[in-house]
């Protein structure tokens, strides 16, 4: 965090009472009036730094982003209403709920989680020969809170509190991001899967087939993994920062969570978008990944 210096006349050269009560002070020293203009440029560039990171934090928000589920209408079609949220699924009116609960949430896979989870058994999980780390029957923690809508088998909409403040119509189906895209089914995929979807396409419908993982992760990065010390495998770099849920930090922001694992949050920041891909973030990136530099920050190659 910067800290912004306090300006000179904070403590030297201020006045004295006696001299505060007929708002006269003496003349301020030269040495005293050069550190008060160095204290006076160092707030203003501190001040601008903290206005270029707000600009760049609101140009980043979740809001209107592909996982602002309240927007999926406006994003496609400039419109309240269309096919996605009232539709295909409840059409809760805020961003945060599909996800987040100030009260009675599921904190045990993420913060105030308000989604119901998936079952963790039955998946398919990574593995490899190379592999040092011990292989994991399952996903656990905040990955298995992500899996909660991008395996599929939970609906987009299954939240555990509904909004209590305001009204809002069951759209009466509750689509999942499944691949299967049968008529009659509700699937995502019916529409955004191209290759498989009933309507795959229709209506200019994007293919988000990739974001459709499925229980079977043999062909997705390894998650819910103990990352390997440098004695068991010196291939990788090492995090320098402690965190204090047990986890380790690069100085990029890719980290591991409790019991120092990679989970999808590892490498994803699901609140900071950069979907024009100005950063080299997308999608949803904690580092760029230009000239492969998120990789190589684990990967010592």
């Amino acid at each position: 965090m910067m800290k912004i210096r306090q300006s000179a006349f904070g403590s030297e050269g201020r006045c004295g009472e006696e001299e505060k009560k007929v708002l006269t002070c003496p003349p301020v020293p030269r040495a005293h009036a050069g550190r008060a203009r160095r204290s006076l440029i160092a707030s203003i560039v501190c001040l601008g730094v903290l206005v270029v990171m707000t600009v760049s934090a609101m140009g980043n928000s979740i809001r209107g982003s592909r996982h602002d589920l309240s927007w999926f209408n406006q994003r496609g079609y400039g419109t309240e209403t269309g096919p996605m949220q009232g539709a295909t699924f409840n059409n809760y009116q805020e961003a945060c709920i599909y996800c987040h609960t100030p009260h009675a949430a599921n904190s045990t896979a993420a913060p105030m989680w308000n989604r119901e989870m998936p079952d963790p058994s039955g998946y398919n999980m990574y593995s490899s020969p190379n592999f040092d780390s011990k292989v994991p029957d399952a996903p656990d923690g905040i990955s298995l809170a992500c899996l909660s809508c991008h395996d599929g088998t939970v609906a987009v909409d299954a939240v555990i509190n509904k909004p209590r403040f305001h009204d809002f119509v069951d759209a009466g189906t509750h689509y999942k991001m499944s691949l299967e895209g049968t008529a009659g089914s509700e699937s995502c995929g019916k529409c955004h899967n191209r290759q498989e979807g009933v309507y795959g396409g229709i209506g200019g419908a994007h293919d988000a087939s990739i974001r459709y993982l499925t229980k079977d992760l043999r062909d997705d990065h390894p998650i819910s993994l103990t990352y390997p010390t440098f004695d068991l495998d010196p291939g990788f770099n090492q995090p320098s920062l402690i965190k204090e849920d047990g986890g380790r930090a690069f100085l990029n922001g890719i980290q591991t969570f409790e019991g120092d694992k990679v989970q999808c949050a590892s490498c994803h920041d699901p609140h900071n978008p950069d979907e024009q891909n100005m950063e080299g973030r997308d999608p949803f990136l904690r580092a760029s990944n230009r000239n492969s530099a998120l990789c190589l920050t684990c990967h010592a190659k």
